[in-house]
């Protein structure tokens, strides 16, 4: 059996999911910043298909 984690895309996209966490959390913790932000992963078969990035502001 294959480790799915070490996969050449598993491995490309995991790289993009740290540099999208990183993104999103920098985006957040700025002073003024009210809302939520959300990380998606959707997984088929063990691999990783798609990465989803939400952020919801709230206007204040």
């Amino acid at each position: 059996m294959t480790n799915s984690r070490a996969t050449a895309g598993n491995a490309k996209k995991l790289a993009e999911l740290k540099q999208a966490l990183a993104e999103i959390l920098a985006e957040a913790t700025r002073r003024g910043f009210h809302g939520k932000v959300c990380i998606g992963v959707k997984v088929q078969d063990g691999t990783i298909q798609q990465i989803i990035r939400t952020v919801e502001r709230v206007e204040r």
